[in-house]
């Protein structure tokens, strides 16, 4: 059966935590054996390590979560798991215990630059050679302790250019769903352009003949009315009803194309949220809305572009609404995500300053900001009559 994409995502967001999870687990079972043989489950040490090999699974689960749970307590939880790794080291005498401090190294890049990273690799592994020395008189502590540091070297290399490869694929998606809404966006755009060309060339010549062909029958039915000739003035009278009667299909027809010379604007959007991992868009689109307005339906596209980028970069919410309704010619777009429990002091990045600058170039007006659900941009642009 083929995975549903749903599924897929899962399994790309959790691999690395199921292989950290798996390594826990040996590395703590295999302690665990090795040390109840020397002593008895029940001994001090022996439940003292348990405790600590249940804190860095709980430490590692909360600071490796993709959602928004304990925004504040992630970076000292990230820290707590560095010190219980270094004191599952001083409570048993077995080097490999250091590889707590490998998982650790891995998750760090996620938190801090890589530059930091480096400088911190080596001072983060003197404590195990300290430990290896002093506290267990190990011999080759210098050694276990350089290897060790390697380890932890290439955990932060991996996790760094994990980093790098999801940051050019979502910079790559995005780019591809951009491409994909403006090429419908300009679709649509010359077929309106289409329809209007055609409905100017039919007012401007079918209408103008069928014009003056009204005149010129009217004209020769008074002509055969002077001359009395009842029966040439029957068929002209037909004729020019007849002629009145098409003149008011074609108005009639380029009225109708006029007005529906809109854009699949509705569209243009599910072609850039399509296959979108995260967060989930919920679009609630005012019923009937239309845009003709090549300018301002560019301006709403890029405006919601940017938004779901926001979204995706800056944050761990899972849902996104998206509403557009048109009043007295107004389009009113707002953008709400759900993040709670996050600090409330943003300095505008490049992204907004654009949205902005975009929306007021068009004489529209932008406001953004954070409400009890989340941070919410609220967006107006007049169309022109």
């Amino acid at each position: 059966m083929a995975l549903t994409s749903s599924l897929k995502v899962w399994l790309v967001n959790n691999i690395e935590r199921l292989s950290a999870f798996v390594t826990w687990l040996f590395v703590s079972v295999s302690a665990l054996y090795f040390l109840t043989k020397q002593l008895s489950f029940w001994h001090w040490r022996s439940l003292a390590a348990f405790t600590v090999f249940a804190c860095i699974a709980v430490c590692f689960v909360f600071v490796t979560r993709h959602d928004n749970t304990l925004p504040r307590w992630r970076f000292p939880l990230l820290w707590a798991m560095y010190a219980l790794a270094i004191a599952s080291q001083l409570l048993l005498p077995y080097a490999y215990i250091a590889i707590f401090v490998v998982i650790w190294s891995a998750v760090l890049p996620y938190y801090i630059s890589w530059a930091k990273c480096l400088a911190l690799c080596v001072p983060l592994a003197l404590p195990t050679v300290l430990i290896q020395a002093f506290v267990w008189q190990e011999e080759q502590a210098v050694l276990t302790g350089a290897l060790f540091w390697t380890f932890n070297l290439f955990a932060m290399m991996m996790a760094n250019t994990a980093i790098k490869e999801s940051d050019a694929r979502e910079k790559a998606d995005a780019l591809n769903r951009q491409l994909i809404s403006t090429q419908h966006l300009i679709k649509q755009a010359i077929t309106q352009d289409e329809r209007l060309r055609i409905a100017r060339n039919i007012h401007d010549v079918l209408g103008h003949h069928l014009t003056a062909l009204t005149i010129n029958l009217q004209v020769a039915s008074r002509k055969s009315e002077r001359a009395h000739d009842t029966e040439i003035k029957t068929h002209i009278d037909q004729c020019h009803a007849i002629a009145k009667l098409l003149l008011g299909d074609v108005r009639e027809a380029i009225s109708d194309i006029r007005e529906h010379a809109t854009l699949d604007f509705e569209g243009a959007v599910h072609s850039l949220i399509r296959d979108l991992p995260r967060p989930k868009v919920n679009l609630a689109f005012q019923q009937g809305v239309a845009i003709s307005d090549v300018k301002i339906a560019d301006a709403l596209l890029r405006l919601i572009q940017e938004g779901v980028t926001n979204v995706i970069r800056h944050t761990q919410s899972g849902l996104l609404t998206i509403t557009l309704h048109k009043e007295n010619n107004v389009f009113h777009l707002t953008m709400q995500d759900t993040q709670q429990g996050v600090n409330t002091s943003i300095v505008p990045g490049n992204g907004m300053v654009g949205m902005r600058e975009r929306v007021e170039a068009l004489n529209g007006e932008l406001t953004a900001g954070f409400n009890n659900i989340g941070f919410c941009v609220h967006a107006t642009l007049t169309e022109n009559e």
